[in-house]
């Protein structure tokens, strides 16, 4: 009896080992891809102190994207870091000069991160965005806005927002 019990013991901390090997060269895996897509895609181009930008505080804490997809094909304002995002309306250079400020959340214009924390999704309930500067090639602006997290009453404040985006047309 004692035998039987000691072998499936073993049995049992070979599978579980094995099991957690697999599942980390499946998580490896993953990873090796996702990283392979972000250097390889051409939708996200990276980010510059004097080019194209998007940072923000998240309940106080520095965030700054270090890619943005061109607006132009995403329609919308997507600032990406290591899977996490802030996405704002976007809109053309000629409805940026005729909405110096919009409100974001509820059933205005859409704000919305993804975190890599236990909620992941937080919509914007209430905000604003300000367009600042615009001209033939770059617009800026700086937005606030809270967010509620998906399933959940958490909350979290964006604050301190900005962002620069190329409005050039792109042969």
């Amino acid at each position: 009896m004692k035998t039987t019990n000691l072998f499936f013991r073993i049995a049992f901390s070979i599978l579980l080992l094995s099991c957690n090997s697999t599942q980390n060269d499946a998580a490896k895996q993953a990873q090796e891809i996702q990283n392979s897509v972000k250097q390889n895609s051409p939708l996200s181009i990276p980010t510059s102190p004097d080019g194209i930008t998007l940072t923000a505080k998240i309940d106080g804490k520095e965030w700054k994207a270090t890619g943005i997809m061109p607006p132009d094909r995403a329609g919308l304002i997507v600032g990406e870091n290591n899977g996490e995002s802030i996405t704002l309306p976007y809109y053309d250079m000629h409805n940026f000069l005729a909405n110096y400020k919009k409100k974001l959340g509820g059933s205005h214009g859409l704000a919305e991160m993804r975190l890599n924390d236990d909620v992941t999704l937080w919509t914007g309930t209430k905000g604003e965005l300000e367009i600042t500067k615009v001209d033939a090639n770059w617009a800026e602006g700086k937005f606030y806005f809270t967010a509620k997290g998906f399933q959940t009453d958490k909350t979290k404040e964006v604050t301190d927002g900005f962002f620069r985006i190329s409005l050039s047309v792109k042969k």
